[in-house]
């Protein structure tokens, strides 16, 4: 799925304030069991949101010698 920085502000907010329902910025309701499923989801968010999709190679090249 696609995150976008708006959920994870929102997860962020409701987590720092200590509260597991979270009203996201679509309207949808969404209920954790504990504040470490909370950092968990968090955490997961977080990732896929900085990961970059595409990796740059750089592949060395020779003209002479070794």
């Amino acid at each position: 799925m696609a995150y976008t920085q708006a959920q994870l502000d929102s997860i962020r907010e409701a987590y720092a304030r200590g509260i597991l329902e979270a009203v996201l910025p679509d309207g949808s309701k969404v209920r954790y069991r504990s504040l470490a499923e909370m950092a968990q989801i968090i955490s997961e968010i977080s990732t896929s949101i900085t990961t970059p999709t595409a990796t740059n190679v750089i592949y060395p090249t020779y003209k002479r010698g070794y």
